[in-house]
């Protein structure tokens, strides 16, 4: 069931505090991707900058951690999972462990105070066995220390599908996807399989909204009780030993389960800019997904044009010119005069993406589109590039699954540019063909978490 609507006036909401948001947001080569508000549990305000859109789903990072802090939740209230039990009581032969491990609770690792000072997960592209996470042990003791730890989160995903027998993401989709509204969903995954629980989902803003509702309602979704009212107190208290580290800004407000705090209310997010925002004193929930750098920037601009829009005096005509620009709001892409004969050229050895991508080849399509062709070792990648419109490619994966391509691109003063947004992560490859040097440089504008590689954030329906 998806969440109703009205209108920010209807709901005490001054519209103007909105759209000056929207020009905070909307500086010069912005990331934003989607915006959500509801106030009262009303939907008040929703625009995707296109090409991105409302049923796209979009990769949340560690924003993955509160829905699988959600799941875990609804099984403790179920009485499977005991949050001061040992975590690996559900996964391995206590005997076996040191005695720091076997004092590791399944409360620690939803708050990661594991005991290690710094993140335990060194294994990129690949799964370490359990005994090679248990190899590593705790530098501190379990309880009183505090690192973001991508190893406790993880624990807790293979905990969940140690008593369950399904994965963490088969529980997101039962539990919240399908009640909030049965949209889509996917999720990276290990070589082996094992859901990540830390990162790798993808879900819609309106999914991510309705998480932060269910939140800001106690665990509650539209009158069916997710989570036990004890835990859904308990979650976005920070703990202590988080409030004790050299945190900056909202990063200095503490950690819960798997919740942050922060300067107002509390929050999951994600890498690059990713949020669900839970706001109790006025009673309003933030869904946000976006391409950022500086993520305190997009906390900052909320608290200082949101929150004085609530609970004044209100305008009816603003609200209409909010919906008008909602409407409106896109990347716009690239465009420019004339096309150009084929061209080859080699990758620039400064590229960021690997050595694999050898090679361009720039043609013209028999409709008159620009035809981007990457050499690559497991086959060409292929993408369709919209001269001052947005167009779709899919690349095929090593790991099966397809990746979605969305790209505009143009020449402008000998060189070719073009923009390849991967339209359900945050991520966007920036190429420029310079035919008179003979080399393309292949860049990103934020580097995923998952390496240089575009095909490794390639995701599984769930």
């Amino acid at each position: 069931m998806t969440m109703p609507r009205s209108t920010p006036a209807a709901e005490g909401v001054d519209a103007g505090g909105l759209l000056a948001l929207l020009d905070a947001f909307e500086t010069p080569d912005h990331g934003l991707h989607s915006l959500m508000v509801a106030r009262h549990g009303q939907v008040i305000a929703e625009g995707w900058w296109a090409p991105y859109a409302r049923d796209r789903v979009h990769l949340g990072y560690s924003l993955s951690k509160s829905f699988t802090a959600t799941v875990l939740g609804n099984l403790v209230g179920r009485g499977l999972i005991d949050l001061d039990a040992p975590v690996l009581s559900y996964l391995t032969d206590l005997a076996s462990v040191s005695p720091k491990w076997r004092r590791v609770t399944v409360r620690h690792c939803i708050t990661m105070t594991v005991g290690h000072t710094q993140d335990a997960w060194e294994w990129r592209g690949a799964e370490p066995e359990l005994a090679s996470i248990l190899a590593r042990e705790p530098d501190g003791e379990p309880g009183q220390v505090w690192a973001y730890n991508q190893v406790a989160t993880y624990l807790v995903a293979q905990a969940i599908a140690a008593v369950t027998g399904e994965p963490v993401t088969t529980h997101v989709r039962r539990l919240l996807l399908d009640p909030f509204g049965g949209g889509p969903g996917r999720a990276q995954r290990t070589p082996q399989g094992r859901d990540l629980g830390f990162s790798g989902m993808h879900v819609t803003t309106p999914a991510i909204l309705a998480l932060a509702q269910t939140w800001l309602d106690g665990g509650v979704w539209q009158g069916s009780r997710l989570v036990p009212a004890e835990y859904a107190e308990a979650a976005p208290r920070p703990t202590p030993a988080s409030l004790a580290s050299d945190g900056t800004g909202d990063w200095d407000c503490g950690y819960g389960f798997s919740f942050w705090g922060a300067t107002h209310g509390y929050r999951g997010d994600g890498a690059c800019g990713q949020y669900a925002i839970v706001l109790p004193e006025q009673d309003v929930a933030v869904a946000i997904t976006s391409e950022v750098e500086t993520m305190q920037d997009v906390l900052d601009w909320l608290w200082q044009h949101l929150l004085p829009a609530i609970d004044v005096r209100t305008d009816p005509s603003a609200d209409q010119q909010l919906a008008r620009r909602l409407r409106r709001l896109e990347h716009r892409p690239l465009s420019g005069p004339g096309r150009r004969p084929r061209v080859r050229v080699l990758r620039h050895e400064a590229s960021q993406l690997p050595r694999s991508y050898r090679a361009v080849t720039l043609a013209t399509t028999p409709g008159g589109h620009h035809l981007l062709t990457i050499d690559h070792p497991d086959g060409d990648l292929v993408t369709v590039v919209g001269d001052g419109q947005w167009l779709e490619s899919r690349w095929a994966t090593p790991a099966g699954p397809e990746l979605p391509v969305v790209a505009s691109g143009a020449w402008r003063r000998g060189v070719f540019t073009a923009q390849l947004r991967l339209i359900e992560t945050p991520h966007t490859i920036v190429v420029d063909v310079d035919p008179a040097a003979g080399t393309a440089r292949l860049d990103w504008r934020l580097v995923p978490l998952t390496g240089p590689d575009p095909l490794a954030t390639a995701s599984f329906p769930i």
